[in-house]
């Protein structure tokens, strides 16, 4: 009787179900943590962004890498190297231009360049919503809306960068009129090939690392990107969209949008 009564020891080694789970999500937490953090104190260092953009930019990126893994983080990472460059490239002409943000008569102000929380949560928002949502419900489709959301950011920073910088004489879609660089909604062939160039980047990194097949979704990747800049365009110069935020959210958001539509079509056909 009294040996029947006696709680029986679980084996050595044994581990309760909610001691599993804990443990692999603590682990993946961290493998998840690790690389966005070391990214983000390069950055931090390197001054591309300020501490509130330090945070912002863990955070998104741990959640993304999160529920993507390695490919959700080198997507990401191609992002900010494609953007960054054209944005020091940029630099390096646009204050004899005068069309530097943050410049004073002529003379770029480094404290000013910082990206904040602001534009980190800008570029990254829809695409960690995308993960989020991902993490609850698998599903192959937001792995494409996950990269084309990156893709149609990378596209707008750099045809953004690259078209104020070299772009010359821009077109605003709504009225086909002629501006000069630098005007809200404008484009330029110049910025337009840059984008595109980036898209493609975003879209065979995502490719290589399984995020996105077969090949031919690449392409609406960055046929996505593509019309998501010219809806940007069309809701700066016509509507009068004024915040550069909101702006590259719905540039994300749209990018996302198309690149499930097209991802729909084409496994119901």
């Amino acid at each position: 009787m009294v040996g029947s009564l006696c709680l029986r020891k679980r084996p050595a080694g044994s581990r309760r179900p909610g001691e599993v789970i804990l443990q692999e999500f603590l682990l993946k937490l961290g493998t998840s943590l690790a690389p966005n953090l070391g990214l983000g104190l390069v950055g931090y260092f390197a001054r591309v962004y300020d501490r509130s953009g330090l945070v912002a930019g863990v955070i998104l990126g741990t959640l993304i890498t999160y529920a993507f893994g390695w490919g959700g983080f080198l997507v990401v990472l191609g992002f900010v190297v494609v953007g960054e460059a054209a944005s020091r490239i940029g630099l390096s002409r646009k204050p004899v231009e005068g069309t530097v943000e943050g410049t004073v008569e002529g003379q770029v102000q480094p404290q000013l360049a910082l990206r904040t929380w602001r534009q980190v949560a800008a570029n990254l928002a829809v695409p960690a919503f995308g993960a989020l949502v991902a993490r609850m419900t698998p599903a192959a489709v937001l792995k494409m809306f996950f990269t084309a959301a990156v893709a149609a950011v990378a596209f707008d920073a750099v045809a953004s960068e690259m078209g104020k910088a070299f772009g010359g004489k821009t077109v605003t879609l709504h009225d086909m009129r002629v501006k000069e660089a630098g005007v809200s909604g404008g484009i330029s062939l110049v910025g337009t090939g840059s984008g595109v160039i980036a898209a493609v980047a975003v879209a065979l990194v995502a490719l290589g690392f399984g995020l996105i097949s077969p090949v031919g979704m690449a392409a609406y990747v960055v046929l996505s990107a593509l019309l998501a800049a010219a809806a940007e365009s069309l809701l700066k110069s016509a509507v009068g969209l004024q915040s550069p935020h909101l702006a590259r959210v719905i540039n994300a958001l749209l990018g996302g949008l198309f690149a499930a539509l097209f991802w729909t079509g084409a496994r119901t056909l």
